[in-house]
């Protein structure tokens, strides 16, 4: 049941995030939600998810991903091959990734030549873990906290 907790429950806060990170804990007091958790909880949003729509990637196919999906109770919608609208809100949190965050990195290579700087690979400083770090960040402090379009 790790799965399980890793998929439904929140992250918790990290060590350098400040108080205006934490998830307001709509509907429920946010010790409870704490307490629940086994943390404190961090601004990223979370919930069960009823049904996933995914693409037709291999990793969505697995076996492993179709058994975990339902151990958890999701009913796995693939979308229409070549249909981006059928996901659009996943796509569309992939384009803000890309637009509000990527572009803006060292080491950013573009879309063509013309986009890249001097040296993208001498620029390119990030290990994974970094990374990692960077977009939970971006998403908690960035991304959630930039009001409607």
């Amino acid at each position: 049941m790790r799965a399980r907790g890793e998929v439904l429950l929140p992250l918790p806060m990290r060590s350098d995030w400040g108080p205006e990170t934490k998830w307001p804990s709509p509907g429920a007091p946010a010790a409870l939600v704490a307490e629940l958790a086994g943390h404190p909880v961090a601004g990223l949003p979370f919930f069960a998810p009823e049904t996933l729509a995914s693409d037709h990637g291999a990793v969505y196919k697995s076996h492993h991903f179709v058994q975990a999906a339902t151990t958890l109770g999701v009913d796995l919608l693939p979308a229409r091959a070549m249909r981006p609208p059928d996901k659009a809100a996943c796509e569309r949190a992939f384009a803000g990734i890309q637009s509000l965050l990527l572009e803006l990195l060292p080491g950013h290579r573009g879309i063509d030549v013309a986009d890249r700087g001097a040296d993208p690979e001498g620029d390119a400083t990030w290990t994974p873990a970094e990374m990692e770090y960077l977009l939970a960040t971006w998403i908690v402090c960035g991304f959630t906290d930039r009001g409607s379009p």
